[in-house]
């Protein structure tokens, strides 16, 4: 195999798709300040800039005849939509709403995606008209991702994905609509491409730790890898010869950031208080004095994700839980004294339940509170009860004085959920819901007492929230430009009020939206939030793959 760089440019050039012909490779580059299409020659050289305004841009794919490039736009909603434009620019028309991840059937006459309203794989004509599903998930927090139709037209190749960085390779007969499971070993998978011959799949996997190039059988069987290199290999295409094969390659770290929320507009705001070159530090939260922080963190390849804590100003920090769990998301108790967090042994789907423990902040062993959860997102209440999302839309509570689990109220089916947390009183409840179409005017943070119907204290695309002091709510509103905007407001809803602070949001190779996760100190002075320290990709090829 002989390996060659195609891009090497500052910030981010991924997402590579080869034109028919295999001399050209479109993809997503942000150099000049956001998202937007690009076309080049697989040798270098200058670039077609084909898409030119702010909102974030993803997976281009070149119909079969080299004339037309579709691709995935993020609407001002927080939604994905398909457009096609002619290859070398021109206008660009939307083809197909509420959709991402557009992939051509050889003949061009078809287009698979994801549905995002539904987070299934559909199909449908070139134009986007007479669509049909064509896989249903009955997993939790699943969606359907990464569509490949193979040369043959016979099956399509594709993702199933859990919350977080992990998924499995699937393929569906397109005739019989029959899924097959092809690997089964709960690391991540992403961006499946099909051999000339519709009998291998390429697609890139974590399961040796970082993310690399492997081959399979589209019968199942063993992966064979074909990449081993330190940076993540993200997103692939197969030239039509089957004798390129172009890839990303990324080099991310995530750490905790500060930003004075007194702080006049314009002034220098964002402080670094985590700097671990080796670790990704995640999901920030302040103990009940704002003394601490606790968070989780993980050294790609070589351990698990584990629970750490330091003081307030990143100083000092601790490894609490180290143990073969994958342990994410803490929350403090009431009392400062201990951390409740989500630690699962295995992402693989079959074996995937999730527990909640207890740990001491002074240290110690981890303790079991409840067994055999649902998900991985929860809240812990003034009362030490815990709150998260049960099977079908229930809103459920355990207490662990009595090992009681009540359900609080159930929400229609159709609601896209997300975030869930009590108040700081225990007595009602905010939660996040997602749009689910364009100015979906039930999108945004909803408050429930359950003494009367739930009421929305901010309508729009949420992307993440946190309490604040005296009964204040601080919303981070999405923008499709990656620059997210800080709301504070009461938890009844009133006073609502832009804050002078814009948060930058996190794009990542293996997440679907852009994302956030902060915290507010108990004071209102301070927020932690996670920042995106270092984001590099660019192309390669390989050539005379085997």
């Amino acid at each position: 195999m002989h390996f060659s760089a195609v891009t090497n440019f500052a910030g981010v050039q991924a997402q590579p798709s080869l034109s028919p012909d295999g001399r050209s490779v479109a993809f997503v580059s942000n150099q000049g300040g956001h998202y937007n299409i690009y076309v080049g020659l697989v040798t270098g050289g200058s670039l077609v800039q084909i898409s030119d305004d702010p909102n974030l841009r993803a997976r281009p794919r070149w119909s079969p005849d080299g004339t037309k490039l579709a691709y995935a736009r993020l609407n001002d909603s927080g939604i994905w939509d398909i457009w096609q434009v002619a290859a070398l620019g021109g206008t660009p028309r939307r083809l197909i709403l509420n959709a991402t991840d557009p992939a051509w059937s050889a003949d061009g006459r078809s287009l698979a995606y994801e549905n995002t309203a539904s987070g299934a794989i559909w199909i449908s004509d070139s134009s986007g008209q007479n669509a049909r599903e064509l896989t249903h998930s009955d997993f939790n927090w699943a969606a359907e991702t990464n569509p490949s139709i193979s040369p043959d037209g016979r099956e399509l190749a594709f993702v199933f994905r859990s919350e977080g960085p992990y998924g499995e390779l699937a393929v569906v007969d397109l005739d019989s609509g029959k899924v097959r499971q092809l690997t089964h070993d709960g690391a991540l998978a992403l961006s499946p491409a099909w051999s000339p011959d519709s009998r291998f799949i390429y697609f890139t996997s974590s399961r040796g730790g970082t993310m690399n190039i492997w081959k399979i059988a589209a019968t199942g069987g063993e992966p064979g890898q074909i990449t081993a290199g330190q940076g993540d290999d993200a997103q692939l295409d197969v030239s039509r010869d089957g004798k390129r094969i172009v890839f990303s390659t990324y080099h991310e770290k995530s750490n905790i950031g500060q930003l004075d929320l007194e702080a006049k507009p314009g002034q220098p705001n964002l402080k670094l208080l985590t700097t671990d070159p080796a670790r990704n530090q995640l999901a920030p939260v302040y103990s009940p004095d704002g003394k601490h922080l606790a968070y989780f963190c993980n050294f790609k390849g070589a351990e698990k994700e584990s629970i750490w804590v330091a003081d307030a100003d990143g100083s000092n920090p601790v490894q609490l839980v180290e143990d073969e769990h994958i342990n994410i998301f803490p929350h403090w108790k009431a009392d400062g004294q201990y951390l409740i967090y989500c630690s699962h042994g295995s992402m693989a789907f079959a074996t995937s339940e999730y527990q909640f423990r207890s740990v001491a902040v002074s240290g110690g062993s981890p303790q079991v509170v409840l067994d055999h959860a649902a998900t991985l997102r929860f809240d812990v209440g003034p009362d030490e009860r815990l709150l998260f999302w049960g099977p079908e839309g229930r809103i459920q509570t355990f207490d662990p004085r009595g090992n009681k689990t009540a359900t609080l109220r159930t929400l229609p089916g159709s609601e896209r959920t997300w975030q869930l947390g009590w108040s700081p009183d225990g007595r009602s409840i905010a939660y996040v819901l997602m749009p689910s179409k364009q100015d979906d005017s039930n999108a945004g943070l909803w408050v429930d007492d359950f003494k009367s119907s739930p009421h929305q204290i901010f309508r729009g695309w949420v992307i993440w929230y946190a309490r604040g002091p005296r009964d204040e709510i601080y919303v981070l509103e999405g923008k499709p430009d990656l620059n997210g905007i800080l709301w504070r407001v009461g938890w009844n809803g009133q006073e609502l009020m832009r804050t002078s602070s814009n948060v930058p949001l996190r794009n990542s190779y293996w997440q679907t939206l852009p994302s956030d996760w902060f915290d507010i100190s108990p004071d209102g002075h301070y927020l932690a939030t996670e920042v995106q320290g270092v984001i590099q990709a660019n192309i390669g090829m390989i050539e005379n793959i085997r």
